[in-house]
This record gives structure tokens, sequence and C-alpha cells, in this order.
């Protein structure tokens, strides 16, 4: 049977899982976690949901890195707490993250681990290229969370503005999970048509659709404001993500990636639409963007590269992107 596991069993980890057992992606799964009480509690909670299930045989079990020799997929999802419980900005988490995800990779290098990683920790874009780079992993077998659920944001706030199915609108948010993201307006379709067409009939304005990039930006800070912390879009992301490639899907998702020589800030991890599969992604012909949209995209993306970089340094990790 499959094997997936899975590094931190909080609530982004567990809300991963379970959405994983309801979409039916039946493997055996085996939970890390720092506290490890906390590990062996989820798997008897959620072993007693896949019993529950008619049609279910995934397993779950607490273990530890040596598990991972075997396994197809890991998801990591630890975090270090925000210093001030709440979390502001992702970029707060950095210095520490970093650390944690050196040590993350390194031992899940030793375990002999050679299937794909999908990272959630954020900031997701600089602990993906720290990742990469600690493990040497190749980098089509390495993917962050990306924009995705940035992705799902934009076609939610779209969908309820124009009343339809958010899978009827076809369009992605790239760049970085956060701050530094951005919406090609021009790559937006709806059904055959752009949303030019609903400028043209009153039913979204260039006010409104000017709006909706700081809306996507804002959404999780206010879902924080009120719970504490966002779980349940990203953990249904993860669980995508994972049946995209255990199925083989070939199927399209704005993650984040290693950004190819075409790209003028090629190496750094950034959000982008690719093809993902069970080798993991592969990249589309690079995208043309509109000149402000270009700009945009290279100032954030260099950011993200030298601020990776200058961590990369700190941590005493050797460095192969330029």
């Amino acid at each position: 049977m499959t094997k997936i596991g899975l590094i931190g069993v909080g609530a982004v980890g567990s809300s991963y899982l379970y959405a994983a057992l309801n979409k039916n992606i039946e493997a055996d799964y085996v939970l890390i976690d720092s506290f490890p009480q906390v590990a062996i509690a989820q798997a008897k909670d959620l072993n007693d949901a896949a019993c529950s299930m008619a049609n279910n045989g995934s397993t779950f079990k607490a273990g530890d890195y040596s598990d991972l020799k075997d396994a197809d997929i890991v998801i990591i999802t630890a975090s270090i707490r925000p210093k001030e419980g709440v979390l502001k900005d992702r970029m707060e988490l950095l210095t520490d993250n970093a650390k944690l995800l050196r040590k993350i990779g390194q031992s899940i290098k030793d375990s002999g681990f050679a299937g794909v990683t999908i990272i959630a920790s954020n900031p997701v874009d600089i602990m993906a290229t720290i990742y990469q780079q600690v493990t040497k992993f190749s980098p089509n077998k390495v993917i962050s969370s990306g924009t995705i659920l940035e992705t799902a944001r934009m076609k939610k706030f779209l969908s309820e503005k124009i009343g339809i199915k958010a899978h009827s609108i076809t369009g992605f948010v790239i760049g970085e999970h956060g701050a530094r993201c951005l919406i090609p307006f021009s790559k937006i379709r709806i059904g055959l048509g752009s949303l030019k067409d609903w400028l043209a009939n009153g039913t979204i304005t260039n006010e409104w659709l000017s709006q909706l990039n700081e809306m996507v930006k804002k959404e999780a800070f206010e879902i924080i404001a009120g719970k504490g912390i966002t779980n349940y879009g990203i953990g249904e992301n993860l669980a995508e993500i994972t049946q995209a490639i255990l199925y083989d899907r070939q199927r399209i998702y704005s993650l984040g990636v290693q950004l190819p020589k075409e790209y003028k800030h090629a190496g750094v991890y950034f959000g982008l639409p690719v093809i993902l599969g069970k080798n993991g992604y592969t990249h589309l012909p690079k995208i043309r963007l509109d000149e402000d949209e270009q700009q945009q995209f290279d100032e954030y993306s260099k950011e993200i590269k030298e601020t990776a970089i200058q961590v990369l340094k700190n941590l005493d990790v050797e460095i192969t992107i330029k």
C-alpha cells in the first residue's frame, strides 16, 4: 500500500489527514511530531475514523524518521509557534523555521527517502528552498503549497461577485504565498470569455478588481484574527496535491516550485502554475505577463531569493543556486 509520512500533526497536519481520509486517499500514514504523545493520540483517533468508513483501509501510526525510507510522499507542516501567539506576517517565522527545516530535511535525507516532499511550513517558498538545498533532492520532487490557497481565495471572491461556481473560473495567483503574491488578471478565463466581458456588462468594476489582490492577501489574517489559525483550506489543498501525485493526474496547480532558467531570478522557490503528477512537477512554457505584472514578479522573486540565500548562508548550508 502507499505510504505517506507527515511531519507535524497540529491543526494543519491533522486537517490534512482528515481531508485525505475523506478523499479516500488510502495509505499507511506515519505521523511524526516533536510531541510523540500527540502523534500517538492523533493516530488512534484517525484509526477510529477510518474504521468507521465502509471502504477505507488506511492505517495511522506514530513513528520516526526511519519509517520514511520507503514512503511515497512526505508532507511537512511542522512549525515553530509565533512568538506573540498570533501570526501577523508569515516572515515572522523565518529564522526559527529555517533551523527547523534544516534539521527535518537532514533527518529525512538520512532515512533514505526518495519520494516527493510537500512543504506547508511558513514562509513556504523560502522553506522549500532551504529544504531542497539541504537535501539536494531533485527540485521537481520538492514542492511547496505555494499559491494554491491564494488561488482558491481569488476564485472564492470572484465566484461570489459574479454568481458562478468557483470551478468555472480558470486562473491562478502566482508569486509568494504571502504579501508578494499577484493576480495576472489578463490570464483569467470564465467560460469562453475574460474579465473584460464582465467589466463591460457592469457586473464587476475596475475599482473592485483593484481591491481583489489585497482581499486575497488579507484573507488569512482575517481568519487568524477570528480563530487563531488557518487549517481547513490548506488541509484540503495538501490533500488535493497528494491525490494529484498518487493518481498521476497531470493537472495544473499553482504551487511553490523552483524557478527555471527562463525566469530572471531562477533557483528560488516561487508560485507558478505547473503540471503535477507521480514524479512531481513539470514546468509549463514561461508565462507571458503584462509589463507591470512581469516587473512585480521579478521584484518579488528577487526579494525572496536574496532572503533565502542569506538564510542559507546563516545556516552554513552549501548553496547550489546562483
